[in-house]
């Protein structure tokens, strides 16, 4: 038995029931409970939709085409739980000792730190026992608020087995060591599929243009180049074998580089002095187990994704259309939420903290708003345009506050209506903004065409 600190694991009542919350603002807890959930939802209505509308302003092929693509590629982002389960379950039989394979979704939980040795792993479980059992209670009671039993019920029965494992579990040295490795080789084959998939978006998307739509061209400049004029502008480009061995390279890309990445990353001495290391060491993880992290995320998909559709891309001009579609997408994941969401959190952050007479911190973590003339450009970046808190932020730390609990209970349903708000009204202006920017790649295209036409 390992020796772990125990308590009766609750949130405090963290939803309001003084009156009930709508339909929207329930989801959009759900949707702020899990940072792959919030990204998945981000990608989505803020990147893929806007490019799926401005597409439509071009031809209805277009749309089509663009849908797909959008489709086929963020089907990775709402699957990513599922193979890292059935990828864990597969690794667990063939690395783990029969009698361990029982726990092995729960190893996952544990951070890649806490597997480094015997002590890190005794914190773990100390976690383990707490906050993931935590986690699953508050993902139940969304769902119990939202009127869905069923999937309240799933999350208390998750959030018992996690307490019965970590009565059960027996910290030492050689159990760290089987962890780091289940988790290490479930990262690697994961980025082999994972980034099989994204490596394919650009292949898929070709295919599908030929085979479904009938189109030997780049769909994008159909409404202003006939097909005879296609030859001259380079849209009929066929597939060469460059194009389809970098397409088989590019499965590779991402388990190459996070095996190289991970171990790095796993030597203490050379991480303490490195901070690159140090985020990779973070970012390389899941959290609850199955959800990617944004390093992780980023890794699975971006690079083999975005390479192939680059190098894949029919001609010139959807070529040079892909590479500023990137950059809206690097800018759109890293920077475009903290601009949209995050500013209207910290807006209405502050207006809680007036209205109650408390520190800021609510719908943004308090660290943001401390400054300091000595800050570097990048850390006067972050306080500027912060990251929005995600909804257990939220109640945790109206918990926090020294309100009484009359008080707590209205400041917490104004907390949750005012998260809600900016979560969708965040969403809505990052989808306008990133929906100005395809149509100003897609005018672009339209004049490089023309000119090319004119030479």
């Amino acid at each position: 038995m390992s020796s772990i600190t125990t308590k009766n694991v609750s949130i405090g009542n963290p939803i309001p029931t003084r009156r009930q919350t709508s339909r929207l603002t329930n989801f959009a807890n759900i949707i702020c409970s899990r940072e792959s959930t919030y990204r998945t939802f981000l990608d989505l209505v803020s990147f893929d939709l806007p490019a799926m509308l401005a597409s439509v302003f071009r031809n209805y092929k277009n749309f089509l085409d663009t849908t797909f693509e959008c489709l086929y590629g963020t089907a990775i982002l709402f699957t990513s739980p599922f193979i890292t389960s059935s990828v864990a379950n597969i690794v667990g039989k063939m690395t783990l000792p029969h009698e361990l394979q029982k726990y092995t979704k729960q190893y996952l939980k544990f951070s890649m730190k806490e597997t480094q040795n015997l002590e890190s792993l005794k914190e773990g479980i100390n976690r383990l026992n707490v906050e993931e059992t935590e986690d699953k209670n508050f993902i139940a009671s969304l769902f119990k608020k939202a009127g869905k039993e069923k999937q309240a019920n799933k999350f208390e029965e998750e959030g018992k087995e996690i307490q019965e494992f970590s009565h059960n579990f027996t910290p030492s040295e050689e159990m760290a060591k089987h962890i780091r490795k289940l988790k290490s080789s479930v990262i690697i084959i994961e980025s082999l599929v994972e980034g099989s998939w994204s490596s394919s978006v650009g292949l898929a998307t070709r295919l599908f243009r030929k085979c479904i739509l009938g189109e030997d061209r780049f769909t994008g400049t159909k409404s202003y180049v006939s097909d005879e004029e296609s030859n001259i502008t380079g849209d009929s480009e066929e597939l060469n074998m460059f194009q389809k061995i970098l397409t088989g390279a590019m499965c590779f890309l991402s388990p190459i580089t996070n095996a190289i990445l991970l171990n790095k990353s796993s030597n203490k001495e050379i991480v303490a002095n490195n901070r690159f290391l140090n985020i990779v060491q973070d970012q390389l993880d899941m959290t609850h187990g199955v959800y990617p992290k944004l390093g992780l995320l980023l890794s699975y998909t971006v690079p083999p994704k975005w390479i192939g559709q680059i190098c894949l891309s029919q001609g010139s001009l959807e070529r040079g259309e892909k590479i500023l579609k990137l950059l809206t997408v690097v800018t759109s994941w890293w920077f475009g939420h903290r601009f949209t969401n995050g500013l209207l959190a910290k807006r209405a952050d502050k207006e809680l903290a007036k209205k109650y007479g408390i520190k800021e911190g609510i719908l943004v973590d308090s660290s943001y708003s401390n400054t300091n003339s000595n800050d570097s450009l990048f850390m006067r970046a972050r306080n500027k345009f912060p990251e929005p808190a995600k909804i257990n932020h939220v109640f945790k730390a109206v918990e926090a506050t020294d309100l009484d609990n009359s008080r707590k209970e209205v400041l917490k349903l104004e907390a949750e209506e005012k998260h809600a708000k900016c979560l969708y009204q965040g969403f809505a202006l990052h989808a306008g903004l990133v929906w100005g920017i395809n149509m100003i790649v897609n005018s672009i295209t339209k004049l490089r065409a023309k000119n090319m036409l004119a030479a």
